[in-house]
């Protein structure tokens, strides 16, 4: 890979990272996330990363009080971050 694409690739799984992160964040300050533009947005953008950690968690821990489906993403992320790069 270029130096380009690599610094491109880089980036981008970090914005994935940084806007899982507030999803997570603003669940526990936001109530309602479906009446919010921005958060509606940042839902389709990273859902399809969350959902399969989201399927799995439930899979395995079914009555578990915690969603760790963010945290599994970016730990996804960041091992994907480290074989690419």
């Amino acid at each position: 890979m270029t130096d380009a694409l690599r610094y491109a690739f880089f980036k981008f799984v970090n914005l994935l990272e940084f806007l899982i992160f507030l999803d997570a964040l603003l669940s526990w300050v936001v109530p309602n996330r479906h009446n919010n533009q921005v958060l509606r947005i940042i839902g389709i953008i990273i859902d399809p990363i969350k959902e399969p950690f989201y399927r799995l968690q439930f899979k395995l821990l079914p009555n578990t009080p915690i969603d760790f489906s963010p945290m599994l993403a970016i730990l996804f992320l960041e091992f994907i971050k480290t074989i690419i790069l």
